[in-house]
């Protein structure tokens, strides 16, 4: 199997089509539309058969956002700080600023049992912000409070587990479903050996396929012998592991070291298991991506690149 090669498409003169700029910076190409249908961001060019085309202004545009709702300004205030060039001079918000007010409407439409709800505000959501940014700010924040109230409310436990039903079947039906085409790696993904907690690696792997990366998603509780067997056979250009709970075994370590030895691609590790000793876990041949999602992404691309480069 091949390695996609970087076509380096910032050397076309004719321009950026909006697949490559999601690549590129993460942000899909639906909320692409959106901000330039909404707030007028992008300006891009159309070919004959009325296609897209966006320049590297257009590319810097899109950054400069997605640097402003890293720092928690709204789309409608991170767009008017971009067209007024003041962007670079804006300073971080308070992390309640622009989520707040939704995280408020999402726990009511869970405390009502309200499915239809919730998919609208999770599809509006994401049709303005990046998937990372809707991760970051309101999905695992509200997965965070509703595991710290379930025992304080009287339908907190079911709360929790509608939530999270639903979450788990959205975001794998995003995942099955979205757009094809993505040119990029291969990467294999799954939870340890024990982990049944696979939100956490889902959501990441939605933020990662929307990189440009396609992903081979393995699920829950895998033993690490199938993930030898698997990496070997399928050739991915990394195998990432998850897992929630920050204890660690003799028998994980031992299990892990043995399977960086056998496998001729990086072995990431992820979730909460990863930051409980780095120093260790790179001694064993594991790479360690911390539990925060913007450090662990960039960590990624840093030892595995979308592309292989020329």
């Amino acid at each position: 199997m091949g390695e996609p090669v970087d076509d380096n498409p910032g050397d076309r003169e004719s321009g950026f089509p909006i697949r490559v700029i999601a690549e590129l910076t993460g942000v899909p190409a639906a909320t692409l539309r959106a901000w330039e249908r909404r707030y007028g961001l992008l300006k891009p060019k159309r070919t004959a058969k009325g296609h897209r085309l966006y320049d590297s202004e257009d590319l810097e545009t899109v950054r400069r956002v997605a640097r402003l709702l890293d720092r928690n300004y709204t789309i409608s205030k991170a767009a008017r700080l971009v067209l007024d060039g003041a962007a670079e001079e804006a300073q971080p918000l308070s992390a309640e600023s622009p989520w707040a007010a939704l995280r408020k409407r999402f726990f009511k439409a869970i405390e009502g049992f309200d499915d239809n709800r919730l998919d609208a505000l999770y599809t509006e959501a994401l049709s303005v912000y990046p998937v990372d940014v809707v991760t970051v700010n309101l999905l695992r924040p509200l997965l965070d409070e509703l595991g710290e109230r379930w025992d304080s409310r009287e339908r907190g436990i079911a709360e929790e587990h509608f939530f999270s039903a639903y979450l788990r079947n959205k975001v794998g039906a995003r995942m099955h479903h979205a757009p094809g085409g993505t040119r990029g790696r291969r990467l294999m993904m799954a939870c340890l050996p024990g982990e049944h907690h696979e939100l956490g690696i889902l959501l990441f792997a939605l933020s990662v396929r929307a990189r440009g990366y396609r992903v081979l998603y393995l699920g829950p509780d895998l033993p690490l012998s199938q993930v030898q067997a698997v990496a070997g056979f399928a050739d991915p250009a990394g195998v990432l592991l998850s897992g929630s709970a920050p204890e660690v075994t003799d028998e994980l370590r031992g299990g892990l070291a043995t399977l960086a030895r056998s496998i001729a691609v990086p072995l990431m590790l992820g979730g909460n298991v990863s930051g409980t000793d780095p120093e260790e876990w790179q001694a064993l041949g594991v790479a360690p991506l911390g539990a925060d999602y913007g450090t662990a992404l960039e960590r990624l691309g840093a030892l595995v690149p979308v592309y292989v480069p020329r």
